[in-house]
């Protein structure tokens, strides 16, 4: 958010997320479930990097054997 509120000429990120949190309010609850389902992804995403890291460090292990 830092970078993005630098990026947009904005004094700090908060005005962002109050932004953000204004159009949540008006948008109603369909877009309180898609940012539900963001969140969800973004939680999937980061355990899918965390276990191809460890393949890969497995891989690299086992593949020293050879």
């Amino acid at each position: 958010a830092s970078s993005v509120a630098e990026r947009l000429g904005l004094a700090s990120p908060n005005v962002l997320y109050r932004w953000k949190q204004t159009q949540l309010e008006e948008s109603g609850p369909i877009a309180s479930t898609l940012e539900a389902r963001v969140h969800e992804l973004e939680v999937e995403l980061q355990r899918v990097i965390r276990e191809r890291d460890i393949l890969k460090k497995a891989l690299a292990i086992f593949g020293r054997n050879e």
